[in-house]
Parts: C-alpha cells; sequence; structure tokens
C-alpha cells in the first residue's frame, strides 16, 4: 500500500520532495504520488515558493535544484531601475546611461554595467547589430548606494492556504501512509487537487488578467466550490495567530516546522505548518476511523542547510498537544490579524530578526578582518579599518538615515521647515552619479565613516572590540550615537546660535 500514489492508487515513485525544494527542502519520498499528481501540485508550490522569496533571499536560502541562493527582483526607487537582491548581492540588472552628450562624430555616454560580463555582453550585442563603440577609458569598479527598493508579494490567499496544505499532506502521507490512503483523509485530497487545478490556470490564484475568459477556469472553479462543499463551503485550512501548543522552540533557526497526527479520543487527523518559525497555519485533514492510535509526529526542517543528515530533526510523541481548534470562520483570526495589527508584527519581527542576523554576520566578517590590526604598523592599521568600513559602507549610509531621519522627527513644529530640506539632502540620491548619492550625501557617508574607523581604532586598542561590539557599533545603538554626534554636529551647531 505505501507505494501506491494517495491520490489515485496507481503505482507512486515520482521522487517528490516532502518539503519543497524552492523553500530548502532536502529530502524526498518515492512512495507519496504518482508522477501525474506530484507534477500536479508544482503550480502550488510554485505559488508559495514567489509569496516568499524576499525571505529567503535575505536568509540566503538555496533551492535544492540550484547552485546558488535565490535573489530576487525589486525596483530601485531613485533611478528607477530593476535591480537584482540577495543576502551575495545587490545590483541593477540592466546596463544603464548615466549621462550622453552628443559630439562631432557620435555620443560621448557614461554608463554603468551590473558585472564586467554584462559590459562585454553589451558591447558584443552593439558590434552585432553594427553599431561601432570605442570605449574612452579602462572600466573601473565603484559602489553604489542604494535608497529605498520596492518589492511587492500578496501573501496567503486561496493558493497559498492550498500549498501549506498539500506541503502538510504530503507530511501526513509520509508519517501515517496507511491513514493518508483511508477514505478518512479523501476529502481534504479532493480539496487540494481541486485547489491545485486553479493554480495551473492563468489567473487562477487571483492575478489579474486582461485576456479573453478561459473557460476551463470556470469549470476548475466549479470544482473548487464543490471541493469546499464537506467543508462547509471554506478551506479546511487557515492562518493561526493563537499560542502554538509546542513550546520546544524550533531546532533551526528561522526553521520550518510540519506536525502532524491523530486524537483517537475524538479521532481528529490534524495539522501544523510554521514557516521561519513565525508564520503559523493550522488544519483539520478529517476524522479517523475507530482504532486509531494517538500520536504527533513534528519535523522541523532548516530551510538553509546544504544537504542531510542535519537538514532536519523528527520527534514522535504518544501524544495529540497539537490538535487544533477548528474556527467557526476560518479567515476570522487574519481578519483580526490585520485589523489590530498582529500580522504586521509577525513580519516586522520576523523581518528583524533577519536582518539582526545579517548584522551579526557581517560582525563576523569584520572582526576576522580587523585581527590583523595590531600586526601592522599604524598608518597600514588605519588603511586596514578604513577598507573594512568601506566594504559595510551600505550599512553605514543606512545608519546616517536612520539617525538623521529620527533627529527630524524631533524637530519643533516651528524650526523644522527650515531645517527639513538640509536634513534630507544630507543623505540624498543622485542616480545621474557614479556612487548613486549626491555630493552632500556622499560627505555624510564620508563623515559617518570617519567616526565609525575612529572608534573601531579607540576599542581595539582598549581591547574591548569583540563581534558584538562591532554588532553595537554597526547597527541602530552605539553606532548610531557615534554617527550622529558627527552627521549632527553642524545642524546643532546652527540651532545653538
Amino acid at each position: 500500500m505505501a507505494n501506491t500514489c494517495i491520490v489515485c492508487g496507481q503505482a507512486a515513485g515520482s521522487g517528490e520532495h516532502v518539503f519543497p525544494a524552492a523553500l530548502g527542502g532536502r529530502r524526498t519520498n518515492k512512495n507519496i504520488y504518482c508522477t501525474t499528481h506530484d507534477n500536479g501540485y508544482s503550480s502550488l508550490v510554485a505559488d508559495l515558493a514567489n509569496q516568499v522569496d524576499v525571505l529567503n533571499a535575505m536568509l540566503g536560502v538555496v533551492p535544492d535544484h540550484s547552485d546558488d541562493v535565490k535573489s530576487v527582483l525589486a525596483r530601485d526607487d531613485s533611478s528607477g531601475e530593476e535591480v537584482r537582491l540577495s543576502v551575495k548581492e545587490s545590483s541593477f540588472t540592466s546596463p544603464r546611461v548615466i549621462s550622453q552628450e552628443l559630439v562631432a562624430n557620435g555620443v560621448v555616454m557614461n554608463m554603468s554595467f551590473p558585472s564586467r560580463q554584462a559590459l562585454n555582453q553589451w558591447l558584443a550585442e552593439q558590434k552585432a547589430n553594427g553599431i561601432d563603440v570605442t570605449p574612452l577609458q579602462k572600466a573601473q569598479e565603484h559602489p553604489y548606494y542604494l535608497g529605498a527598493v520596492h518589492h511587492q508579494r500578496r501573501f496567503g490567499g486561496p493558493c497559498g492556504l492550498g500549498a501549506v496544505a498539500y506541503v502538510t499532506q504530503t507530511f501526513l502521507a509520509q508519517a501515517f501512509p496507511a491513514l493518508a490512503r483511508s477514505g478518512d483523509v479523501a476529502q481534504f485530497i479532493a480539496y487540494t487537487q481541486a485547489i491545485a487545478k486553479l493554480a495551473q490556470i492563468s489567473s487562477g490564484c487571483g492575478e489579474p488578467n486582461d485576456g479573453p475568459a478561459n473557460p476551463r477556469l470556470e469549470t476548475a472553479r466549479q470544482a473548487f466550490e464543490a471541493a469546499l462543499a464537506p467543508w462547509g463551503g471554506q478551506a479546511p485550512v487557515w492562518w493561526d495567530f493563537d499560542i502554538q501548543p509546542d513550546a520546544a522552540p524550533n531546532a533551526f533557526e528561522f526553521g520550518h516546522r510540519v506536525t502532524v497526527g491523530v486524537d483517537a479520543s475524538d479521532g481528529q487527523i490534524f495539522g501544523r505548518l510554521s514557516l521561519f518559525s513565525s508564520i503559523h497555519f493550522g488544519m483539520r485533514f478529517g476524522t479517523a476511523s475507530a482504532g486509531a492510535e494517538t500520536k504527533t509526529v513534528t519535523v522541523d526542517i532548516d530551510p538553509m542547510a546544504a544537504r542531510p543528515p542535519n537538514d532536519i530533526k523528527k520527534v514522535e510523541s504518544a501524544s495529540a498537544i497539537a490538535r487544533v481548534a477548528v474556527p467557526k470562520q476560518p479567515t476570522a483570526g487574519l481578519a483580526a490579524a490585520i485589523s489590530n495589527g498582529s500580522q504586521d508584527g509577525v513580519f516586522s519581527e520576523l523581518l528583524r530578526k533577519i536582518e539582526a542576523r545579517s548584522l551579526g554576520k557581517a560582525a563576523a566578517k569584520m572582526h576576522a578582518e580587523l585581527a590583523a590590526y595590531s600586526t601592522l604598523a599604524e598608518f597600514e592599521g588605519e588603511q586596514l579599518i578604513s577598507r573594512v568600513l568601506e566594504g559595510q559602507a551600505q550599512r553605514v549610509l543606512n545608519i546616517a538615515k536612520w539617525v538623521l531621519q529620527n533627529f527630524k522627527a524631533t524637530l519643533p513644529a516651528e524650526v523644522l521647515p527650515g531645517l527639513q530640506p538640509t536634513i534630507d539632502a544630507m543623505t540624498a540620491h543622485d542616480p545621474s552619479s557614479t556612487n548613486g548619492l549626491t555630493p552632500m550625501a556622499s560627505a555624510t557617508l564620508a563623515l559617518a565613516i570617519g567616526a565609525l574607523a575612529a572608534q573601531l581604532r579607540e576599542d581595539i586598542k582598549a581591547g574591548r572590540l569583540d563581534e558584538h561590539r562591532i554588532a553595537e557599533l554597526m547597527g541602530e545603538g552605539p553606532g548610531a550615537a557615534v554617527v550622529g554626534r558627527a552627521v549632527l554636529a553642524p545642524i546643532v551647531q546652527a540651532l545653538s546660535q
């Protein structure tokens, strides 16, 4: 029985990922789906992967079918250009014309390219089009400082919930193979099948479609409504904002958790899924027939693990502590969370934790680089500190912006109109410049770097510069105070006169 597809009963063997490969899952199982039905769920998985792609990119998750970290596309506010972002890079996706000037025999252009490879490709394309391009100087590498970037994604929706249900259903089939093939969960599988067919059709997940009506879509929607009928017209999966019953922390930082189980007291077959240890869902698969034993299986998944065996931690128990309380209205918890701000709070806290991790990694890198300071002459040591800080200049610029914006918020109403333009100009962006900053913003950045360099030098000599101290200096705490004294000094002096 365990080698038959839980959907159709035909031979299984597709080797599907138990947790989606696009989200960092490393384990496969050949005993759950046939190839047809495994492929049929792929659009649901793609929808969920798209919804969390920015989180994967910020954490540096490497999909199981890839050799590189996940990246996302966003839009740079100041230039309006598309940028590619990940934990490893931030770069424009296309060449940019910074300036151009007509001359007697052609056009002189100042251009920026994401990489030398992109430059060579552009030159080859111009040559193929019969355009003669003569580089006037050797290409140079310069940092470009980003301001606000925008990456917009919807989260949840019918297909998002359907994907959560499918992932948890797959774990149920692995932990309880006989139960997954019984009629006890047939209605749940019918629901995931129906939402999967919707996801396969353009606009099925709710994206706008300006084209002609698709008759397949209407048929799929009717089938989906029919699949919801046994569940009272509502999906048997929901956002869960209640306190999680399993108090044990996830075995991995930003780990996912899937819990499936059966409560023999009333036959409830339950499931839970948590993404990044922060975003929680609950579901009810159905009611187990008489004779079922109480059991819960919990699997923690590390999306950043490169390979098994240290990518998961599995715990089994003969209890049903993780059973779910089925809400009367599955969307009620989400509606309440939106209205009271707790949903925004969940994502804000998750982003804060991700930034804290990024800061910790930057501090560790800086600490390792600065270890050579004590072996260098004073001048060489100064150069080392400058190089290390230049490598973190975007972070330093962000600190300066944070300081200035918070200072602006404290100004009395009568002086704000006179000072606001100057404060904003101190970190203003200029996409026509080499580094993306105005001269004043470049000067502000130089002041901030200089102040931090002096503090790093002082801390090194005092023997107190460890990773924790560096993280403090590169964050919005002691480091903000150091930067603030430097960049606010001219403004404070003007106010005191």
